[in-house]
Order: structure tokens, then C-alpha cells, then sequence
């Protein structure tokens, strides 16, 4: 069997399932992977069609996270997650929910931050985006994309926390969910537009032709209000701050776990270190998609970046 070995989110990963999305490695020789991701039998039936998704943290041999239409996994701590990929699934369909709440969840059990954030490096400071569904996260990431920015990650941006006073940011993979209005409004240099994974998506993948290096250190995160007549900055003081970073915390979509597992004191204090550490602010935006260079002239400020 084909094993492939790629690096993302701060993990060497073993998969017995191409994953086009990350970046292969050739560090074969390097030791044994942090993560290896197996086929295997879960002994579950796949949802229907018109099923939810379905998560069972109760099961003894790990967590069990289903998708109708797509497949199965089971996290087995602490380095292995197996899938059972559905029969008609296509493979980008079976890497959306393994690259997102699968992996997320798993990074969470070993004691990582997630965020539900956009991040990336721009003038040497690196920082990120969080906001509501819609709210423009990976848009206004592209507006930094299209002046010289590298990303970091569009969807988890994870931390480790090892350092509580130094959180380590671990980038993810090179690609950025677009609408078609803004990949339009704001074309990246050397972005390749995917196929949709799922028709009528309202938005597409664009894979990049890199990605950000670990920054040393991060220096900002943003929370998106759109709407603003003009582009501006207003810093939390750190009780805001923790406030918006649990609200944006990417474990709150699995309040169904048990409270062992959700680790709220943990979590808390995760939160409050990254408060103290990274600056937190309301980043208000103008709607209007022409008037995105001024966003990032406002950030540049507020960051004291030289024009």
C-alpha cells in the first residue's frame, strides 16, 4: 500500500489516503509520524443522503464522527484516525470534513488552541481573522494575499500552548475558500481555482502556490463587523478580548462532547494566555469589495507597518 507523508498544523502525518490538499514531505527517515491516518472498517453504517452528520463521543474505542454521502472516522488516541471513506464519495469530498472537524477535534484532544480563523504573514506580522459565518474572513485574507501575504491557514488557526506567554502558531495548508464575487474583486497571483466539492457551495477552493514558514510570533487577531463607513481598528482590553476568543473558539461546535472531554477549564485558560499574549480588536470593514485596499492600509496602522 501507497503510505504518503505530508506536514500541516504542526504534525508529521502519515495517510494511507491521498490528500491533494497538503504538501508532501519526504521525511520518511525522520521517525515515526505524529498522526497516521488508516482505512479501516469503523463497523458503522454511513448516513443516508438526507441524514445529519453524526458524532458519538461516547464509543470505547474513540471518538466517531460520521457524514452522510461521504464517510466515517474514528479518532484513536494518541495518533491514529481511521476513515471508511463512502463508496460513491469523491476524494476532496472525504478531505472537508477530515481536514476540518475531524482533525480539529483531534488537535483538541491533544491539547492544541483552535480558532475558527483566517491567519496569515504580511510585512513581517502575522495575524489572523475571525468573524461570523460570511462575515469575510478569507476575503480580507486575500486582500493581504494580493499585497505580498503568505497564509497561514484559512479555516483552523491552530496554537500550540506549550508557552502560555509564547503561543506557536502551526500553519495549515495552502488553500482559500473564495465566493466567485470575491475571487473576482480580488484575484491572488498563482491561485488555482478547484472544482466545487459540493454543487451549489457557495464557495470554491483556490489552491495557492505556497504557504506561510511558522512565524516567530503572532502578533494580532481581528474580529470582522462589516458594514463600517470606513476601515478601522478598535483594541479590546483583554476581558473583551478572552470573550471574543471563546466565542470564536472552534471546540464551541462540539458542545454536544462530555464535559471531560471538552477540557473547559483548559480551554479557559487557553484563551486567557492568548488574550495576554496577542493583541485582540474589532476590525470594522467597509462592505463594499472595491474599498478592501483600505482595509488593509488600516491594518498596516494599527500594527505599525510602513506604507
Amino acid at each position: 500500500m501507497t503510505l504518503y507523508r505530508y506536514r500541516a498544523f504542526g504534525l508529521s502525518i502519515e495517510s494511507e489516503w491521498p490528500l491533494a490538499e497538503l504538501a508532501e514531505t519526504d521525511d520518511g527517515a525522520a521517525g515515526e509520524p505524529d498522526l497516521r491516518i488508516v482505512l479501516a472498517d469503523i463497523g458503522r453504517p454511513i448516513p443516508p443522503p438526507d441524514a445529519p452528520s453524526q458524532f458519538d463521543f461516547e464509543d470505547p474505542q474513540g471518538v466517531v464522527m460520521l457524514w452522510p454521502h461521504v464517510g466515517g472516522f474514528r479518532i484513536r488516541l494518541p495518533d491514529v484516525i481511521e476513515m471508511q471513506p463512502a463508496e460513491i464519495a469523491r476524494p476532496e469530498c472525504v478531505a472537508f470534513p477530515l481536514l476540518g472537524p475531524v482533525i480539529a477535534w483531534y488537535l483538541h484532544l491533544r491539547g492544541r488552541m483552535i480558532l475558527h480563523a483566517s491567519a496569515l504573514v504580511w510585512r513581517g506580522r502575522a495575524f489572523g481573522f475571525m468573524g461570523d459565518k460570511m462575515a469575510g474572513k478569507s476575503t480580507t485574507a486575500a486582500a493581504f494575499l494580493r499585497d505580498g501575504g503568505q497564509l497561514l491557514t484559512d479555516d483552523l488557526l491552530v496554537f500550540d500552548m506549550d508557552d502560555p506567554a509564547g503561543p506557536a502558531v502551526q500553519p495549515a495548508f495552502a488553500q482559500l475558500k473564495l465566493s466567485e464575487e470575491s475571487a473576482g474583486a480580488v484575484p491572488v497571483e498563482g491561485a488555482e481555482a478547484l472544482p466545487l466539492i459540493i454543487e451549489g457551495f457557495p464557495k470554491r477552493q483556490h489552491r495557492l502556490d505556497r504557504l506561510a514558514d511558522r512565524p516567530d510570533g503572532f502578533d494580532a487577531l481581528f474580529v470582522l463587523r462589516r458594514g463600517g463607513e470606513r476601515a478601522r481598528v478598535e483594541w479590546l482590553d483583554q476581558t473583551e478580548a478572552l470573550t471574543q476568543l471563546a466565542r470564536f473558539s472552534y471546540n464551541v461546535r462540539f458542545d454536544t462532547a462530555p464535559p471531560q472531554m471538552l477540557d473547559r477549564r483548559r480551554h479557559f485558560q487557553h484563551c486567557a494566555a492568548l488574550a495576554r499574549a496577542v493583541k485582540v480588536g474589532v476590525l470594522h470593514i467597509p462592505a463594499d469589495l472595491d474599498r478592501l485596499p483600505e482595509t488593509v492600509e488600516s491594518v498596516g496602522r494599527a500594527l505599525g507597518v510602513d506604507g
